[in-house]
């Protein structure tokens, strides 16, 4: 259940971006800095039933569980805030808290909806599910493998 928590975060950030939530971060030339490497991880495991059937269901019923907003440095595009938890017993068991920031969702950046459909489709046959994000200047990493 906790993983599915994560991947509805990551559909929740698709389905604004997708559906005209968010302003689209204006192009830059400058490059936001990389996060240091993770420091701090989380593992475990989503089956690829559940999975599938989240994916066949589509973002909408994720959207609404969470409220998340563009973290900027300049101009840059920097991570998505979480700043609500509005489905708190979804995210149960799964360090995710206001304030952290997602960085990237397995090793992308989610800046603009072609990005957020990339990941997501890319479920359909990742062999994991893994966040970035981070927390008070501390990197943690997210991952969950995802099995038969």
């Amino acid at each position: 259940m906790r993983a599915l928590a994560v991947l509805g975060l990551s559909a929740a950030l698709w389905g604004i971006l997708g559906c005209g939530g968010a302003p689209r971060p204006a192009p830059v030339a400058a490059v936001a800095p990389r996060p240091p490497a993770p420091i701090v991880r989380e593992t475990g495991v989503i089956h690829r039933a559940a999975l599938d059937a989240v994916l066949d269901d589509g973002i909408g019923r994720f959207l609404g569980r969470v409220e998340i907003s563009p973290v900027m440095e300049g101009t840059a595009f920097v991570a998505f805030e979480l700043t609500t938890l509005r489905d708190e017993a979804l995210f149960e068991g799964v360090d995710l808290r206001p304030g952290d920031r997602i960085v990237s969702i397995n090793g992308q950046a989610i800046e603009r909806p072609d990005d957020a459909f990339s990941v997501w489709s890319g479920l359909r046959v990742a062999s994991e599910l893994a966040l970035v994000v981070s927390r008070a200047g501390e990197t943690r990493e997210l991952r969950f493998a995802i099995v038969d």
